[in-house]
């Protein structure tokens, strides 16, 4: 309040000085960092199979076609240490991941380096050596040293959790940030809050020292209706179905019959809690306010809602939501994913045609399905 009056009787030649808010960032680089998804099935999650052609031959000129319709500006390419990361070095499989960027960037896709851990590297189990980790991005950060400046950026690790020892994971990060900047000090860096990216740990993160960095976060709020039905999680999101969005006591009533009586208390809960777009808004605002305290820039990494068991009605509303608030706060993004189902769920036809979820299609993206 005090500022707000000493603004109000401030002469006007004096203005509030102005924050430069890329932290570091390249302008290039920001001004294509807006809509993006998560390719995870080319080097992540990839099937039994010839992997020399699937890694040649994943996205066809028809992909990068959707990606205009689409807005598509850049990619999350995830690429899962089983097929990267070998006893703390890179594979061999590094020059596969140099022709994927290479027909990225042929299309004018920014690309984000992204090491997808999900706990193969055992990083936060305690005690563990973690050194692989920072000599595995010396490596990569000197293969990659002085191309691609405005069209890649390194992320240091997916999701890390480290729910018990925090800061083992900052220590983790910072070590690994500074032995890619020794040997690139041009690189774009994208670091991660622990507990899975969450934006309530974001909240109570150091700020890094180093500038030319991205702070990212993940949303699947609310976490029991993005993930009802997913067969890879917890007891009770796994066991849920037909959780409604918004909520609010009397529509969570509705289908109390449709689920265990078991999880009666969470689906009242679910229902008092009134998820709605206010709220989806005020959570990814919590994010983008951190950022704007801090002048860094914040790009919300994965979010998406698992159709399996979900209302159609609900996801298309919780897409709705999503696209308003992302919108509102301007905040650069990129969905899970492309080729998974909590997203687009892109897949390919016998004919070669592709298909997309139409429901994200419509309210996430306002293109209609053909």
């Amino acid at each position: 309040m005090l500022a707000a009056a000493l603004l109000l009787v401030a002469p006007a030649s004096i203005s509030s000085p102005k924050h430069d808010d890329s932290n570091g960032v390249p302008a290039d680089l920001l001004s294509r960092l807006t809509t993006g998804v998560n390719v995870t099935r080319w080097f992540c999650y990839v099937a039994p199979g010839d992997q020399d052609a699937h890694f040649a031959n994943y996205l066809g000129e028809a992909d990068f076609q959707n990606f205009k319709k689409l807005g598509v500006k850049f990619v999350r390419l995830c690429i899962s240490p089983d097929i990267i990361y070998h006893d703390g070095k890179p594979t061999d499989k590094l020059s596969k991941v140099d022709a994927a960027l290479d027909e990225l960037h042929r299309h004018h896709i920014v690309v984000i380096w992204d090491l997808h851990d999900n706990g193969q590297l055992g990083l936060d189990k305690p005690g563990h050596d973690n050194s692989g980790l920072v000599s595995f991005w010396s490596d990569v950060a000197e293969h990659y040293k002085g191309r691609h400046y405005s069209d890649l950026v390194f992320e240091v690790v997916n999701e890390p959790v480290f729910i018990k020892n925090p800061e083992d994971w900052y220590r983790l990060q910072s070590n690994a940030v500074q032995v890619i900047r020794k040997q690139d000090p041009n690189r774009t860096i994208m670091v991660s809050p622990t507990y899975w990216s969450s934006i309530d740990t974001l909240q109570k993160m150091a700020l890094l020292p180093e500038k030319n960095l991205i702070y990212t976060v993940h949303c699947y709020d609310p976490f029991y209706f993005t993930h009802q039905g997913a067969e890879w999680i917890d007891e009770i999101p796994r066991n849920l179905n037909s959780m409604p969005f918004p909520s609010n006591p009397e529509s969570v009533g509705e289908i109390s019959s449709k689920n265990d009586p078991k999880y009666a208390a969470t689906l009242a809960d679910y229902g008092k809690n009134r998820y709605d777009g206010a709220y989806i808004l005020a959570r990814l605002k919590t994010a983008t306010d951190w950022g704007a305290v801090h002048h860094v820039p914040i790009l919300l990494g994965e979010f998406g809602a698992y159709p399996k068991v979900s209302p159609p009605d609900s996801r298309a509303r919780w897409f709705d939501a999503m696209r308003s608030a992302i919108s509102t706060l301007k905040l650069p993004n990129s969905i899970w994913g492309y080729d998974e189902g909590l997203g687009l769920g892109r897949a390919v036809g016998a004919d070669g045609s592709l298909w997309m979820d139409p429901v994200t299609l419509s309210h996430f993206f306002g293109v209609q399905a053909k």
